[in-house]
């Protein structure tokens, strides 16, 4: 698709900058600040003490998600099917395995799913990237801007 086809009108609705809030309703989390890498194939969530564990005859994982800022973050407890177990290429250019789970995401008043990495973030900024894949169709970014969609409407985290 060229410049000229997306300004015809097939631009996604979604207009985020290099940071949003997101919420990830399902796992409990109605808002981390997110770091968007149109370099980054997949998002990254910052998790530690991940384990899998069955439910209903299919794997699941357990972790602990860390939100809120260095002095005064917070542990969750959160748990999730688990998609699979993917190689990712991680910043420093190695190949790691990590768990994947498949979960509803919301920003501003928009809500889809997306495939979400389990990691070791603690020593980045933020606790959760956000990936190109994730905002294929959804959302284009304007890089010189940050947070212009606010905190995720409670609305629509709560869902249907």
């Amino acid at each position: 698709m060229n410049a000229k086809e997306l300004l015809a009108g097939d631009l996604p609705p979604l207009v985020i900058g290099a940071c949003e809030w997101v919420a990830l309703p399902d796992l409990g989390i109605v808002a981390v600040r997110a770091r968007v890498d149109t370099g980054a194939r997949s998002c990254a969530l910052h998790a530690s003490d991940q384990a899998i564990f069955r439910k209903s005859g299919k794997d699941w994982v357990s972790f602990q998600v860390h939100v809120g800022f260095e002095q005064r973050h917070r542990s969750m407890s959160c748990e999730a099917e688990l998609l699979e177990l993917r190689r990712v290429k991680n910043t420093s250019g190695e190949i790691e395995e990590r768990f994947t789970i498949h979960t509803p995401i919301v920003i501003g008043t928009h809500r889809w799913n997306v495939d979400i990495t389990l990691t070791n973030r603690e020593r980045m900024r933020y606790r959760m990237l956000l990936g190109r894949a994730a905002m294929k169709d959804h959302a284009i970014v304007y890089p010189a801007r940050t947070f212009l969609q606010g905190k995720p409407d409670p609305e629509i985290v709560k869902g249907p």
